[in-house]
């Protein structure tokens, strides 16, 4: 299996660099280095089965650094109102509606959701929607020019890495490899 962890998010944002802060901290934590790994089939494969990134992308340009993984844990800011400031949510991608399905103004606007879609339409080996797991932070501050978080937020990141390393072990925990993948040429 491969499984990569994914900082989401804009660093000089405020808190929408959560997700950065949050990858930083899961990679010290785990000691699995962090990297901003070239797509995984245009480069020759690692012998790691667990990379830990940190992108500012989304649709279809995070769909292609998805591309020959098994399982995904995305961490991002959240703003939705509902939560708390720091609020920690997790969710997988097939528990979300994709309400810009059909509603994008451009081609290059589309939702993670509807990327994978269609990326997995053009037979690309891409995780599925219920493999794609959403570790959020609510934040209200993601459109501020600034490298610092905000207190709530920054008082977020221990446990927010705390749960994705709890999810990465029960991920790996939880995937036992078919017959024919413990077969040995």
């Amino acid at each position: 299996m491969r499984l990569t962890i994914v900082g989401l998010g804009n660093p000089i944002l405020g808190d929408d660099g959560v997700g950065w802060r949050v990858a930083e901290e899961v990679s010290r934590r785990s000691g699995i280095p962090l990297g901003d790994a070239p797509l995984p089939l245009l480069s020759p494969p690692t012998p790691d089965s667990v990379t830990i990134e940190r992108y500012s992308l989304a649709g279809l340009s995070l769909m292609e650094r998805l591309t020959g993984f098994d399982r995904v844990i995305l961490i991002d800011s959240l703003n939705t109102g509902q939560h708390p400031q720091g609020a920690i949510v997790h969710f997988t991608l097939a528990d979300l509606d994709d309400l810009t399905h059909g509603h994008s103004a451009s081609a290059h606007d589309v939702s993670l959701k509807h990327a994978l879609q269609l990326g997995r339409r053009m037979g690309m080996p891409l995780p599925s929607d219920e493999h794609v797991h959403i570790i959020a932070i609510e934040a209200r501050r993601v459109y501020d020019f600034g490298e610092e978080l905000s207190p709530a937020i920054a008082s977020a990141v221990p446990a927010a890495a705390q749960r994705a390393l709890d999810l990465l072990a029960q991920l790996t925990a939880e995937y036992k490899p078919s017959r024919f993948e413990m077969e040995t040429p």
